[in-house]
């Protein structure tokens, strides 16, 4: 059976990799080490640090190069196709400059083409922008999509505005004109100029930041949804990284309701967004919340216009991997489903993979 592994982490092996790329405006501010690390780019959270936490508190393993992914992941596990961003690269949206992590967004997917992209065929790339530019992110969209493997733009859950703002209109129209989808990918809540990861603030621990990525999604979906995005963009699709998904069929069912009583707010929405979001979204399988039975989640899925929404992923190399012998999503689906799960969700979802596969 094909397998595409829809979200693989990847990181530079010293700072001079990235450095090379950057001209010498930015280049000191780089080597003297503000805002990065060797492991990825950094910026100092408010309270927690996810490498401090108890289930993250091991050595970080790192994936440099094409042939260390090959040999560590891609040829053990019978991976034919991977989706690879930079550890930590949606960080810089939450800087709070502009220039610095506009130029950075640049040399790290420059750093990805050359590293990864043009090294094994099985390799695919996500780029990443610095949101405080969107007119910049959308030029260095069109400029990184040159590259026929780059299928996909990622962005942070964590921001100020909910994505259907008006601000980041020109990120979507730039992925949308090239073909790309959009990630949003958990883990900047809190951090940097983001705001809180809950909407009632700050939580007293960090097992609560393990849940609250999910509400914070959930915010981007509904703005996305009702702001008229996929109206203006109607074959663009999102997906939700590591935001959990059982929580999505409640929502939508409270979504759906609050709609048909409001929906005179926003005339552009013409279908339920139960069915936009089967039509737009996907998600993760990685971050899928485990069941006993495991046929309750299934069940769950299946209350959903299109239960086919998730996609296949590891979040290899981090220390929460899931292999595919080990996947919950992988080991419970039912048979009928098991392809859509491997790779045909992915092929579809991602319009350039099924032109270069």
């Amino acid at each position: 059976m094909k397998l595409i592994d829809t979200d693989v982490h990847v990181v530079w092996e010293e700072s001079g990799a990235i450095a090379s790329y950057l001209d010498e405006t930015w280049r000191e501010r780089w080597l003297r080490g503000h805002g990065h690390t060797q492991a990825g780019l950094d910026i100092y959270p408010k309270i927690y640090d996810p490498d401090t936490w108890p289930l993250s508190n091991r050595k970080r393993q790192k994936v440099s190069s094409a042939g260390e992914l090959a040999a560590g992941w891609l040829d053990p596990h019978g991976v034919e196709g991977a989706l690879l961003s930079v550890y930590d690269a949606p960080r810089l949206s939450t800087f709070g400059d502009t220039h610095y992590p506009t130029a950075v967004a640049t040399a790290v997917n420059r750093w990805l083409a050359d590293t990864f992209l043009s090294d094994d065929p099985r390799c695919y790339g996500s780029i990443v922008v610095a949101t405080q530019d969107a007119e910049a992110a959308a030029r260095e969209i069109h400029r990184a999509a040159a590259h026929p493997r780059m299928v996909q733009v990622v962005l942070p859950t964590g921001t100020r505005m909910p994505y259907g703002h008006h601000h980041y209109r020109p990120i979507f129209r730039a992925a949308a004109e090239n073909g790309l989808a959009v990630a949003v990918a958990a883990g900047t809540e809190g951090i940097g100029t983001s705001y809180p990861p809950t909407p009632n603030g700050w939580p007293g621990t960090a097992a609560e930041m393990r849940v609250t990525p999910s509400t914070t999604f959930l915010c981007h979906l509904t703005s996305l949804i009702t702001e008229g995005v996929f109206t203006e963009f109607p074959e663009l699709k999102i997906i939700g990284q590591e935001t959990g998904v059982a929580w999505l069929p409640p929502f939508l069912w409270r979504f759906d309701k609050n709609y048909k009583a409001m929906r005179s707010e926003c005339p552009w929405v013409r279908d339920l967004p139960s069915i936009i979001t089967c039509r737009h979204f996907r998600f993760s399988s990685q971050s899928a919340e485990v069941s006993e039975p495991a046929e309750e989640f299934w069940r769950l899925m299946d209350s959903l216009p299109d239960p086919n929404i998730l996609m296949y992923s590891s979040n290899y190399p981090r220390w929460d991997t899931q292999p595919p012998e080990n996947s919950f999503a992988l080991s419970t689906c039912p048979p009928e489903r098991l392809e859509a799960l491997a790779h045909i969700e992915a092929e579809k979802t991602f319009p350039r993979l099924s032109v270069a596969w």
